[in-house]
């Protein structure tokens, strides 16, 4: 394993351990003693996916907001098909609360038909039925900007698609209810900056930090707290 010297800078993008950079999940995997790699087995996917979306999308001024949620993130090994759901489904909320509030029916039935789903099982039918839902979910472009609008489609394409024939019901209708939040966001009736990508990240800080929070609650897990001398390391290495 090569480690550092000495702590190195949050910085976008993967690095070799001795470059003095590192994403927030290299951070995680340097601190849970793992290998250095980007996708510490120490951190449940959904949240590690988050975190490095966020952490390069973040400007360099801005990626300090990511340190004290680097004790959090490691020790989320848990998983199951109903945390994953818990978790998308927080990732809709999300969303919804950016659509103007008189859009939000549909998103919001989703999200009823998805929690019903929770601690029961499905077959194959219902995944593709749940995934066909959010297909045949259709609006118009709005008036936002073009990658306002993007930001949004690509967001509903991939969450449809991901992990197909992997996928029980129940994450399936909340992947479902995520991209119909998605699609009511392109159609205008999103009400903040997802255009631009450092203000769209330093949202996504407060997210994960609210999905961290949703994988505890289901799990029970303590999170294991960061220390103020780690804090003071970590802020000295981000300087």
């Amino acid at each position: 394993m090569a480690v550092p010297d000495s702590l190195p800078t949050l910085s976008a993008g993967s690095h070799d351990a001795s470059h003095g950079e590192a994403c927030v999940m290299e951070y995680v995997s340097l601190l849970a003693g793992e290998e250095w790699s980007d996708r510490p087995e120490c951190t449940h996917e959904i949240l590690a996916h988050e975190a490095r979306t966020t952490n390069d999308l973040l400007r360099d001024s801005d990626r300090s907001r990511l340190v004290p949620l680097i004790g959090r993130l490691f020790g989320t090994t848990e998983d199951s098909s109903d945390l994953r759901a818990r978790l998308r489904l927080a990732q809709a909320r999300q969303v919804i609360a950016l659509l103007e509030p008189d859009s939000r029916g549909p998103a919001l039935a989703a999200v009823a038909r998805a929690e019903e789903w929770i601690g029961h099982d499905g077959d194959e039918e219902d995944v593709s039925d749940a995934l066909s839902t959010s297909a045949l979910f259709t609006l118009p472009d709005g008036d936002l900007d073009h990658e306002h609008v993007d930001h949004h489609r690509t967001a509903a394409r991939l969450f449809m698609f991901a992990h197909w024939t992997e996928i029980e019901a129940a994450e399936a209708y909340a992947m479902a209810a995520l991209s119909i939040a998605h699609t009511i966001a392109a159609s205008g009736e999103c009400r903040a900056d997802c255009g631009n990508a450092p203000a769209r990240a330093r949202r996504m800080v407060r997210g994960l930090a609210d999905l961290i929070d949703v994988y505890d609650e289901v799990t029970g897990r303590v999170a294991r707290e960061v220390t103020p001398a780690e804090i003071r390391e970590l802020s000295a290495a981000l300087a």
